[in-house]
């Protein structure tokens, strides 16, 4: 992801594809579970700090700990990176279809069918089906 480092990434992924908010320790036990060498709890705690500091996790205090929830859903926050490295191409539209050209053919038919649910811009709204 933008500006994450591999192990924020990681932390980030499994934050995602939780249904409620984790605690370091959550985390932790998750992250070692798939690795051959685990990481101290301290190690992911202070990278769960960096990502609340930087405004990508949520804490609240339960008992003596800290539980962690996204700021925004994964395909929020897909999409609002997306729209930041687009904003800073000097031809968007250059970008953009660089991008298309990329995609395979099941984002390609995503992709247009994404924009088949958007209103047109040339024609005003309407509350008729």
């Amino acid at each position: 992801m933008w500006n994450l480092g591999s192990l924020e990434a990681e932390v980030m992924d499994l934050i995602w594809s939780a249904t409620e908010p984790v605690s370091v320790r959550d985390v932790t036990g998750q992250i070692n579970a798939s690795r051959a060498q685990p990481l101290a709890y301290t190690t992911v705690m202070t990278t769960m700090f960096k990502l609340f500091r930087k405004g990508w996790l949520e804490r609240d205090k339960r008992g003596k700990q800290f539980v962690y929830a996204p700021v925004e859903a994964r395909d929020a926050c897909v999409a609002r990176l997306m729209t930041q490295v687009l904003g800073s191409s000097a031809d968007p539209e250059v970008a953009l279809l660089h991008f298309v050209e990329g995609l395979g053919t099941e984002r390609s038919t995503a992709l247009r069918s994404a924009l088949h649910r958007l209103p047109d811009a040339d024609e005003p709204e309407t509350d008729l089906p």
